[in-house]
C-alpha cells in the first residue's frame, strides 16, 4: 500500500517546514511584544512631555504677566511726586495723628473688590495671552478650551489651592465651564 501523504522523507521534511515556522513565528511574537512594551514607554513619555510642556507655558505665561505688572507698578512709581524724607519725632507724630485719622474719616476708600464664589470676572488684557480652562482644578488637568483675554466669567467655586495657585470652578459668558487659575483674572475689565 502506498503512503498516504507521499514518502516518508516528504512527511519528514512537511514536518521539519512545520517546526521551522512554529519557531520563527514565536521569535516575531518576542519581538512584537518587545516592540509594544517599547510604543506603551514612549506613549508614557509623550504623555509627561505634553505635561511638562504645558506647565512650562503656564509658567511662562506668569512671568508674563508678572512682568507686565511689575512696569506698570514701576511706571506708576516714577511718575508720583517723591516726598522728601521727614523724621518725625513722638511730639509730632502725636500731634498728626489726630489729622491723620480725621482726613481717613473724610476720604474713606471704595471697598476692595476680590475674587469670590458668585462673583463675575474677566480674563485680564495684561499679557494677552490666552487662559486654559481645565478638567480640573490642578496643571494635571486636561485642557479644555482657552478663554481669550477679556472673557467675562462667573465665578461658582473656589478658590482651590493645588501647584502654586488658586483655582477657580467657572461658567464663561458664552456657556464654557471648567476650572481656570485664577492668576489671570480681575474684578473688572481691562
Amino acid at each position: 500500500m502506498a503512503p498516504l501523504f507521499g514518502e516518508s522523507n516528504d512527511m519528514k521534511k512537511v514536518g521539519e517546514d512545520m517546526q521551522r515556522l512554529s519557531e520563527q513565528i514565536a521569535a516575531l511574537q518576542q519581538q512584537l511584544a518587545a516592540k509594544t512594551s517599547e510604543a506603551d514607554g514612549l506613549r508614557n513619555q509623550a504623555a509627561q512631555n505634553a505635561g511638562s510642556a504645558v506647565a512650562l507655558e503656564d509658567a511662562n505665561a506668569q512671568l508674563d504677566v508678572l512682568r507686565n505688572q511689575l512696569s506698570e507698578l514701576k511706571s506708576k512709581q516714577t511718575a508720583a511726586p517723591s516726598q522728601p524724607d521727614v523724621k518725625l519725632t513722638s511730639a509730632d507724630e502725636a500731634k498728626a495723628a489726630p489729622a491723620a485719622a480725621a482726613t481717613s474719616e473724610v476720604k474713606s476708600e471704595p471697598a476692595i473688590r476680590r475674587l469670590e464664589a458668585g462673583a463675575t470676572a474677566w480674563v485680564t488684557q495684561a499679557g494677552g495671552l490666552p487662559l486654559r480652562l481645565r478638567s480640573g482644578p490642578s496643571l494635571e488637568a486636561d485642557v479644555i478650551d482657552r478663554l481669550k483675554p477679556g472673557t467675562q466669567l462667573t465665578l461658582v467655586e473656589g478658590p482651590i489651592f493645588d501647584t502654586g495657585h488658586s483655582w477657580w470652578r467657572i461658567n464663561a459668558a458664552d456657556g464654557r465651564q471648567g476650572w481656570v487659575a485664577g492668576d489671570q483674572l480681575v474684578m473688572q475689565p481691562d
